[in-house]
């Protein structure tokens, strides 16, 4: 294997390793119920191995029964579980079965997030589909060894999948986890900021272009500061919010944020407190607050960059600039 292959799938390895030792000691405490960003998390990660396009079924009904993950076109699905005995996987087919997903999927998959096992139960499925525990249930193990055999930019794509999403995952596992709190965020701040600053100011030799510039790269240090969730909730009100009755500021109801997100109130509390320290977002009433809206200062201009920059930039550019803190899309 190539060095840097080597390097590449050495990180892949340990990763998903780290993973799932968290699993099995939350195993261990009876913690056995996945949270759907891992079910997500673990669909990327066997189509890029696998080649497969598996889709969250969680994400598209409250529950699809039996199963987790779904390639429709290969009539294929994977129940994705952190409990390896055989009754886990009998009382699956025994679902599957009831609910004719048979009719639907022709092969059913387990993805065991902790060792799985050598089984010696005969595993019943009515003759409604085949199943064979050897070469239908897989652990880490089995996708770390199919991966090996990836190329290197096939490698490369997995890597930086696992490097991007794996914090978030063990945050949503277990919050106060090391390896949640180790999130790698590399971010791009601006160089000049030219193609904003000319067309929202025009002229390059005015004082606001040089002022408008250092509120940018201020913004991108705080941006830079916030955890990747909590980027993530200020990407939200800036793609959903509209205008301010006090001026040109994005505003969303506290209300809609909270029922979209699924945020209870203390979160959604502890998001604002979070925010609002930074500086970047404000509340339409200090008394009876209704409205979130998200404020940041440009000192040549004065106006507010997110106001400007909703109009300036594409859906895409601005969940680059505000989740990825890649700030090049204004050079």
């Amino acid at each position: 294997m190539p060095l840097e292959k080597a390097r590449i799938y050495q990180n892949v390895v340990m990763k998903l390793s780290v993973l799932r030792f968290m699993v099995k000691s939350l195993s261990k405490r009876g913690k056995t119920d996945l949270n759907r960003d891992c079910e997500s998390f673990f669909a990327t990660v066997l189509n890029l191995v696998y080649g497969y396009a598996l889709k969250n079924v969680n994400e598209e009904s409250l529950n699809e029964a039996a199963i987790d993950l779904a390639d429709e076109g290969r009539k294929l699905c994977v129940q994705v579980t952190a409990t390896s005995d055989s009754g886990k996987i009998k009382k699956t087919i025994e679902t599957f079965n009831k609910h004719k997903l048979y009719e639907k999927y022709q092969e059913l998959r387990f993805l065991m997030l902790v060792d799985k096992k050598k089984y010696t139960t005969a595993f019943e499925t009515n003759d409604h589909f085949t199943f064979d525990h050897k070469a239908h249930v897989h652990d880490i193990d089995d996708v770390l060894a199919k991966a090996e055999s990836l190329d290197l930019e096939q490698m490369k794509a997995l890597s930086d999948f696992i490097d991007k999403q794996l914090p978030s995952v063990s945050h949503a596992l277990e919050p106060d986890s090391l390896l949640a709190s180790a999130e790698q965020n590399d971010g791009k701040p601006p160089k000049t900021a030219a193609r904003y600053l000319r067309e929202t100011i025009g002229n390059e030799e005015e004082r606001e272009w040089a002022e408008d510039f250092g509120s940018l790269l201020e913004l991108h240090k705080q941006l830079m500061a916030l955890s990747r969730n909590q980027r993530e909730v200020i990407s939200y009100m800036f793609e959903h919010g509209g205008g301010s009755q006090f001026g040109y500021r994005i505003a969303i109801s506290i209300q809609t944020l909270q029922q979209r997100l699924k945020i209870d109130a203390n979160e959604m509390h502890d998001y604002y407190r979070s925010l609002n320290n930074a500086n970047l977002v404000d509340v339409d009433d200090e008394d009876r607050p209704q409205k979130f809206e998200l404020t940041h200062r440009l000192r040549g201009s004065r106006n507010d960059a997110f106001w400007m920059l909703k109009d300036f930039l594409t859906a895409d550019e601005a969940k680059r600039l505000i989740v990825d803190c890649d700030f090049s899309v204004l050079d």
